[in-house]
């Protein structure tokens, strides 16, 4: 491998590593709690903060796709940097407000292009897994420094700022694309509208899009949301809470290292067939009335599932995207799947309310819709 590609590589690694280590993550609720919010502008910031990336999703791609994505990484990691100086300074409902918006700003600047950045200079999917696996390395960092602080609040607020410098700096420091591979010139551009009419015609990988991001979308809504009433339910305290939290995240740290062993070994539509069907049996085991360990199995083998197979799809993605429109086209299919996890987040959260176990059986449901849509192969060719 060329050394500058290493070189990029390695930097997109350490940036992904100190930008996952968010040590206020464990304490999130509590800390806006502290400085003044109650649940209810919590929820209306988070919502604010999902709708504007949303509506920011494909514009970003575009223009990335103009400016080159080297630039686009550093206005993105830079307004994450200032948001975690403005959360640290926040004390009023307004100040987070705006810590919200610019992190809305950076995470759907950076949604898509890292991938298309990436695939400039390795798009197999051991890079994706490696990339991945650093992100999580950066939490399993924080589970292990957090229990020190002494001052959490404070202390987990500064530290973020710090962590979130350095991957400034690391992104700083990539090396730029060659002008043929940054953003076309502006009489060459590509009308958006011509792209999204080029994405939405292939409605095969659309169809494969959905079907993954139900996965995705399944994935973040149990084991980082219901899956702690599911502890409660079988008796788990709040002071052991965090020893399920570091089991998940190493086990995703595991899962994205494996995978492209995985798909060697078995292929890609019989992987991918794999990781969901992992994932649909860790559900149905959330499901039964049963003890702790049974539970923690189930919810392992869910994030084992859909970590394991997001290096496979961002390496089809990135593949399925690639040209001058790369980062655009990869802000919608981004687009696609946040919008699948907003509805599915207000399916499974009212059914939640009534029924945790329905939830979580519905939830299952979905999955396994997504592996049935993904048959037969043949007709998606790509994966096979």
């Amino acid at each position: 491998m060329h050394i500058v590609s290493k070189r990029a590589l390695v930097l997109m690694n350490f940036s992904a590593f100190f930008s996952g280590m968010v040590f206020y993550a464990p304490v999130a609720t509590l800390y806006r709690q502290a400085r003044g919010l109650d649940l209810a502008q919590i929820a209306l910031i988070e919502a604010i903060c999902l709708s504007l990336t949303m509506a920011l999703e494909i514009p970003w791609g575009y223009i990335a796709d103009r400016i080159g994505h080297r630039l686009t990484l550093v206005l993105s990691f830079f307004l994450l940097f200032v948001s975690k100086i403005v959360f640290f300074n926040a004390y009023s409902f307004p100040v987070f407000v705006f810590e919200r918006i610019l992190l809305a700003l950076a995470n759907s600047a950076a949604s898509g292009v890292d991938t298309a950045y990436l695939a400039r200079f390795d798009s197999r999917q051991e890079t994706y897994g490696i990339y991945h696996s650093f992100q999580f390395a950066g939490l399993v960092m924080v589970a292990c420094i957090f229990p020190f602080f002494k001052d959490v609040f404070a202390s987990s607020a500064f530290w973020t700022i710090v962590t979130n410098a350095l991957a400034f700096v690391c992104i700083m420091l990539l090396p730029r694309e060659r002008p043929q591979e940054n953003g076309l010139p502006q009489k060459e551009a590509v009308p958006l509208l011509a792209i999204l009419i080029k994405v939405l015609k292939d409605w095969h990988f659309l169809i494969f899009v959905g079907s993954v991001s139900l996965l995705f979308s399944v994935n973040q809504i149990v084991t980082v949301f219901l899956v702690q009433v599911r502890y409660k339910q079988v008796g788990l305290g709040d002071s052991f809470f965090g020893y399920p939290f570091l089991a998940l995240v190493i086990v995703s740290f595991l899962a994205s290292l494996v995978s492209a062993k995985i798909t060697k070994f078995l292929g890609r539509g019989n992987a991918l067939s794999f990781f969901f069907a992992l994932a649909v049996l860790g559900l149905f085991m959330l499901t039964l009335k049963s003890g702790f360990l049974l539970v923690l199995l189930g919810a392992l083998l869910l994030r084992f599932g859909a970590s394991g197979v997001v290096p496979l799809v961002l390496s089809i993605e990135a593949r399925q995207a690639e040209g001058k429109q790369s980062a655009t086209i990869l802000s919608i299919y981004a687009l696609v799947s946040e919008l699948i996890e907003l509805v599915l987040t207000v399916i499974l959260g009212i059914l939640a309310d009534k029924n945790l176990q329905l939830s979580l059986l519905v939830a299952g449901g979905f999955v396994f819709l997504g592996l049935v849509a993904l048959h037969p192969k043949r007709r998606f060719p790509f994966i096979a």
